[in-house]
């Protein structure tokens, strides 16, 4: 107990002097990992071609449990309603309890899964390879709903939204499928194959192919809104945000287009191809490249805000979650970096310098109690800045059963705090 508790403390000592771009924690699996990172409820949940499923704590990386499969997992998790869903090169596609790793069921396919599954409330939603199949499963034992037959190998990750499951085809097409049933609405031929996994925003599907073009297609009917052309093939998930469409490309950059026109808005070069997805939030665009960089650029102009060097290739894709960018590596890790600037609250240059104990909180992190002793008056915050409430100088006892989920910042004269709410 006494080593758990100084690990905490150590972590949460990085946490309060970490600005942008720093390490908080790294977790070491066996083998490299494509397997993009999922995060929920204060858990970093990813693949890695170990052939294990691993969960970890997203506070300090601990390893809270790990799934053996058969085989290599290059899938991504999704998790909903308590369950982890993930595919594997063993055939599998995987329902596993996120609370302790047990196992609640597993569909067998005909072929390898790539493809990451997306879930709803009743199905669960994937690709698989050889046999170029669109499926979906029930949620809640396993059993096959449907399966739509494209013409070649489904690496593409499903998107479903309004009842309809979009996805893409190495055959070239993108397909917009009836949800409940699985019957074809439309399809769209994007070029002549399709890694590349659908990004549905605002009545319009995104897509890459290996055409070079990234793809704006109407949900309503599957005409085509605008092309745009970059120089290399598009494996990169596209992300749309505030009038603008983020993608990655093997021509070593990140562009971001006009998703009104596609016209070019800016792009940013690499070290190398782009194959990992772009996230956006904040105002900060995350992705990683198979320069071995991890990259927060600014989502108006494409300015670097920073950049992490890890020690392999990174075809992962960043998930980030109060203030935090998780990403996996060819070098075997999973990557905790920070994100948040504090909003003012300190300065890069201050933040190394202020002593971390001008002030105590306990527990950290908390759940329905905050035991705070302040030298001077303070106050709360939420990440993004939000006053929460006002603090006298003191000790106080504060009831935050009714505070929601996440990262919080107490500020006291100079100094602040990350203290983070969990269930």
């Amino acid at each position: 107990m006494k080593r758990a508790v100084l690990i905490i403390l150590f972590v949460f000592n990085a946490f309060l002097s970490a600005v942008p771009g720093d390490l908080l924690w790294r977790a070491k699996t066996d083998a490299f990992i494509y397997s993009s990172p999922f995060v929920s409820a204060q858990v970093v949940y990813i693949g890695s071609f170990d052939t294990n499923i691993y969960a970890l704590n997203a506070i300090d990386g601990e390893l809270l449990w790990k799934y053996k499969t058969d085989a290599s997992v290059w899938s991504s998790p999704f998790v909903l309603n308590g369950t982890v869903y993930v595919g594997s090169w063993d055939t599998y596609l995987y329902a596993i309890n996120s609370s302790d790793g047990s196992l609640k069921w597993r569909y067998k396919a005909d072929s390898w899964i790539y493809s990451s599954p997306y879930a709803d409330d009743e199905k669960v939603y994937f690709g698989t390879r050889d046999d170029f199949y669109i499926n979906a499963v029930y949620c809640n034992d396993g059993n096959l709903k449907w399966q739509y037959k494209t013409g070649y190998y489904v690496y593409s990750s499903p998107y479903v939204l309004d009842g309809v499951t979009y996805c893409g085809s190495a055959d070239g097409y993108l397909y917009a499928l009836n949800s409940d049933n699985g019957t074809l609405n439309w399809r769209y031929q994007v070029g002549y194959y399709v890694e590349s996994s659908p990004y549905v925003s605002e009545g319009t599907v995104y897509i890459g192919s290996f055409d070079t073009n990234l793809y704006a297609i109407n949900c309503s009917d599957g005409s085509l809104k605008w092309k745009y052309k970059t120089d290399g093939f598009i494996y990169s998930r596209p992300f749309q945000i505030d009038s603008t469409a983020y993608v990655g490309s093997i021509d070593w950059y990140l562009h971001a287009v006009n998703s009104e026109n596609g016209s070019f808005k800016w792009k940013y070069q690499t070290g190398y191809a782009v194959q990992s997805s772009p996230y956006v939030t904040d105002g900060i665009v995350y992705f990683g490249s198979l320069d071995n960089g991890f990259y927060a650029l600014d989502a108006i102009n494409g300015s670097i805000r920073w950049r992490y060097m890890t020690d392999g290739r990174i075809y992962s894709s960043p998930y980030v979650a109060d203030g935090i960018a998780y990403i996996g590596s060819y070098d075997t890790y999973v990557y905790a970096i920070e994100t948040f600037g504090f909003n003012g609250f300190r300065s890069k240059e201050l933040s190394r310098s202020i002593p971390s104990t001008s002030f105590s909180i306990s527990p950290n992190p908390f759940s329905s109690r905050l035991s705070i002793s302040l030298p001077s008056s303070g106050a709360v915050y939420s990440l993004t800045g939000q006053l929460i409430m006002k603090l006298d100088k003191g000790k106080h006892s504060l009831d935050t059963s009714k505070w929601r989920e996440g990262v919080y910042i107490v500020k006291s004269g100079k100094d602040c705090k990350r203290v983070v709410k969990i269930r």
